[in-house]
């Protein structure tokens, strides 16, 4: 019997996963929006896009390169509504003088913040996992120091659609793919959660030939690691974050604050994403998943 289950079931029992808040309304009427971002990575620049056609004000658009944000050449004043694109955006504005900060596809946010995420709940990446494999008892996750309030979610998860996860802490890209290497021994699937304390290449890349040496589904965190070989994958549409985005910053420049995050489409626009040729290599089920809602890639 196929486990697939809706997405839009999964994603309406799991809305209690953003526990954050948005920070108080306190812009004026009018008050100018900052938006910051990598330049050149064609999702942030549908976040940014869509953003700027929702926004009831102009914003203005940072954008950095290779050399990373310079916040000691650009001012932004402490009263003005902040939104970021990305886990690096995030980052950059790590001890600057910033009060409203609406975090947009970042793996990791602070308290106190609130936007749409990077990925969806963990329980819908699992439910995925099992619909393409029915018989998948047990997950591998190699995940990194800030991704512990994610892991201990998940193990919730879990334990709620009947599956354990073999868990691995890595502090760094080197101990991240020596964990792989033994989780590959026990066999397991493997998960891969958005991660910045590790990202490497060769992380993803001996993840990639776990699949195709051994065998082992490979779940990544965004669409683009699937068109690079992962076997699947579970994030948002851009657009829809660019929209959510919009939706709170209206909100806060209009003095409205979020006292519900149901009251913003925050899950609205996620995707199933999967590798088709390296799906029919592992013998999974793509119809059940395509029954799902996934787009087989």
């Amino acid at each position: 019997m196929s486990r697939a289950i809706p997405l839009a079931l999964v994603l309406t029992a799991s809305i209690a996963w953003a526990e954050s808040r948005v920070p108080d309304a306190r812009a004026a009427r009018g008050g100018e929006v900052v938006l910051v971002k990598r330049a050149g990575v064609t999702a942030y620049e549908e976040v940014s896009e869509e953003f700027g056609e929702r926004c009831r004000v102009r914003a203005r658009v940072i954008s950095f390169g290779e050399e990373g944000f310079a916040s000691h050449r650009t001012r932004i004043g402490a009263g003005e509504v902040v939104v970021t694109v990305g886990q690096e955006a995030l980052d950059s504005l790590a001890g600057m003088d910033v009060q409203r900060v609406i975090p947009t596809l970042a793996f990791h946010t602070p308290a106190g913040m609130l936007g749409p995420p990077a990925a969806p709940p963990p329980e819908l990446i699992l439910r995925v996992l099992m619909t393409a494999r029915p018989n998948i008892k047990v997950v591998g996750v190699v995940y990194g120091p800030r991704t512990e309030a994610l892991i201990e979610t998940a193990r919730r998860a879990g334990a709620k659609v009947g599956i354990t996860l073999l868990t691995s802490r890595a502090a760094d890209g080197p101990a991240a793919l020596r964990a792989l290497v033994k989780l590959a021994d026990k066999g397991p699937p493997i998960w891969l959660p958005g991660a910045p304390d590790w990202i490497i290449p060769q992380v993803f890349q001996y993840a990639l030939r776990l699949r195709l040496g051994r065998g082992l589904p490979v779940a990544a965190a965004t669409r683009q690691q699937v068109h690079s070989g992962a076997l699947l994958a579970v994030d948002f549409n851009p657009r829809a974050a660019g929209r959510a985005a919009a939706n709170i910053a209206n909100r806060v420049l209009e003095g409205r604050p979020v006292e519900d995050p149901t009251e913003i489409e925050l899950y609205g626009g996620a995707r199933i994403s999967v590798n088709a040729q390296g799906g029919r290599r592992l013998g999974v089920d793509l119809a059940a998943l395509a029954k799902m809602g996934a787009k087989l890639e």
